[in-house]
C-alpha cells in the first residue's frame, strides 16, 4: 500500500489492510501491562475477524462463525 498507494488497491485489499492495522493495534502492540482474560482476548479476535467478509473465513467452522461473527 505504501509503494503503490491506496488508489491501486482493490476493495478487498483495503479491507485486509484495515484488518492488519487493527490487528497490529489490538494484539501486537498491546503491551506487557495488559492483563486480559482469555475470553476478552477471544472477543477481540472475533471483533477483528468480523472486519473481514464471512466468505474470507474459510478455515473456521460455520458453527463458530454463526455464534461469534459480529458482521452477521
Amino acid at each position: 500500500m505504501v509503494i503503490l498507494g491506496e488508489s491501486a488497491l482493490s476493495e478487498m485489499d483495503k479491507i485486509y489492510a484495515r484488518f492488519a492495522d487493527e490487528f497490529e493495534k489490538e494484539y501486537v502492540s498491546q503491551g506487557y501491562d495488559k492483563n486480559r482474560s482469555i475470553e476478552e482476548t477471544l472477543n477481540i479476535g472475533w471483533k477483528l475477524l468480523s472486519i473481514l467478509p464471512k466468505s474470507e473465513l474459510k478455515r473456521i467452522d460455520d458453527e463458530f462463525i454463526e455464534k461469534y461473527y459480529a458482521g452477521r
